[in-house]
């Protein structure tokens, strides 16, 4: 009884903590580049969809994903997006929770750490669906297969885990540039296997095999170029780059407490008890300096820190404490997971939000009404969406196709455009446009009257302005509300 309701409580945790379901921002230039390349007959790598300067070749390391989330509407509407991200999401937590079974952490334990694993990793869940959420579960596969590596050690097996990551990598590879996360990992789990004087010729053939398989893709060599751009280029504009200390002080807190946790528990256990110390060190590192990666820490503390309790005297404690007061927790698990459902019901976890003001759907209806078409300028968060739902008729000035399409310096243009900086103005002329859609909480909100633009539309988030010599019926929606919808 209190095996079940372990789980059944921290499996209600997790959902209601990503039980709301908007549409993730990425989804749509994801869908819009398969959608358009299915129309075309190949696989872009020219960007139709921007009237500003783009990066030629065009390299989207998460067509995979745009692929698997494009098929999978089209086959089941959106519920099939529901469906991807939940799978995910619970796929992940599953793989952990086997992994650190292996390890000798019982449901006990597991029961006491997934709650704050699984606070540290929603993040990487909670939109539907981001492409990186497919390296999170990949992540948590691969520690798995390289504790298989270790347990085939002990038996002195063979090497049937090898077939089976040399198998997934090039379907990871497609999917998300995450991928080379699994470099990482294994290459901190070779140096660890060095330390403890354990072969790890077997893992050396791995990454090699790792590097060939990186060419198993549609772009073929170009696509080192764009990693290397990717992995080093600064990201100013996109906050979820930033530090996990300004995520919140509770975000922190847990961040912090997790840190504490694994250290404690790892230096009780003592150095030959403790594997995977390193992967634990590093990941805590990236995601102290990128938010971002804090679902991998996440993963990395779900998979090793149960077993390294499991190495201490807490556990005994813990054991005997939770045969006593069985029944007692059990009650606790099946209250949490009631007060987790009636949480996450207002949330509507059935259903796929496109809100306003997340999305401009007002404006994007009144330029569809409008039938306009031509050169519309855009904040990063929302051209993806315009593209989605106006192309061919409508290009955008940006998208949030950060490292993908645009050159550092249009991105940065388009940014002080919007946040009203001295060189606003020669924005509109560097890039000649039509109109411009304008968040009514942004700088440029109160700069671009100035200009003698006409504002065609307005609601409570968004106005539209046209460029002199252009005309549009106007129109005020300042008090209708607006929810969009998928696809």
């Amino acid at each position: 009884m209190l095996r079940w309701a372990t789980w059944l409580g921290c499996a209600a945790f997790l959902f209601q903590l990503i039980s709301w379901n908007f549409v993730d921002i990425d989804l749509w230039h994801q869908m819009a580049l398969i959608r358009e390349s299915l129309a075309q007959g190949h696989l872009l790598k020219s960007d139709p969809y921007a009237y500003t300067p783009t990066v030629h070749p065009m390299i989207d390391h998460e067509w995979g994903a745009g692929a698997v989330a494009y098929l999978a509407t089209v086959w089941m509407g959106g519920r099939a997006i529901l469906l991807l991200k939940f799978a995910l999401a619970f796929g992940t937590a599953f793989v952990c929770v086997r992994c650190a079974q292996s390890r000798g952490a019982d449901f006990r334990l597991l029961g006491l750490c997934a709650p704050l694993a699984a606070f540290l990793a929603h993040l990487g869940f909670l939109a539907t669906i981001r492409a990186q959420a497919y390296s999170f579960f990949l992540t948590a596969v691969w520690l798995l297969l390289l504790e298989k590596d270790r347990l085939e050690k002990d038996r002195r097996g063979g090497r049937s885990w090898m077939a089976v990551a040399l198998a997934l990598f090039p379907l990871w590879v497609n999917l998300h540039a995450g991928f080379v996360v699994a470099f990482g990992v294994t290459a901190l789990y070779v140096v660890e296997q060095l330390l403890r004087r354990n072969p790890v010729r077997h893992l050396l053939w791995l990454l090699g095999g790792m590097v060939l398989e990186i060419f198993i893709n549609p772009y073929g060599p170009e696509y080192f170029v764009f990693l290397k751009r990717a992995l080093t280029m600064a990201r100013p504009y996109a906050p979820e780059w930033g530090s996990i200390f300004g995520l919140g002080s509770l975000a922190v807190a847990a961040f912090l407490v997790a840190v504490a946790v694994a250290s404690c528990s790892a230096w009780s256990a003592g150095w030959h008890r403790a594997p995977g110390v390193f992967v634990l060190a590093a990941t805590a590192i990236e995601a102290a300096i990128h938010r971002k990666l804090l679902p991998l820490f996440a993963i990395a503390w779900l998979c090793y820190v149960p077993a390294y309790l499991a190495t201490t005297g807490f556990v005994e404690w813990w054991a005997e404490f939770s045969h006593r007061r069985s029944r007692f927790l059990s009650a606790a698990w099946i209250t949490l997971a009631c007060v987790c459902a009636l949480a996450a019901i207002p949330r509507k976890p059935w259903a796929l939000a496109v809100p306003q003001p997340l999305y401009p759907v007002g404006p994007v209806q009144y330029l569809a009404r409008q039938h306009f078409a031509g050169k519309l300028m855009v904040p990063f968060r929302l051209g993806a969406f315009v593209s989605w739902k106006l192309y061919p008729a409508v290009k955008v000035s940006l998208d949030s196709r950060y490292e993908v399409a645009y050159p550092v310096e249009v991105v940065k243009q388009i940014f002080d455009f919007y946040d009203g900086r001295p060189t606003w103005r020669s924005t509109l002329d560097l890039f000649p446009t039509d109109a411009v859609l304008v968040p009514r909480d942004m700088p440029i909100a109160n700069l671009i009257p100035q200009t003698g633009w006409q504002r065609v539309y307005d609601d409570r988030q968004f106005q539209i302005y046209l460029r002199p010599g252009l005309s549009s019926p106007v129109e005020d929606d300042s008090s209708t509300s607006f929810q969009g919808s998928f696809p």
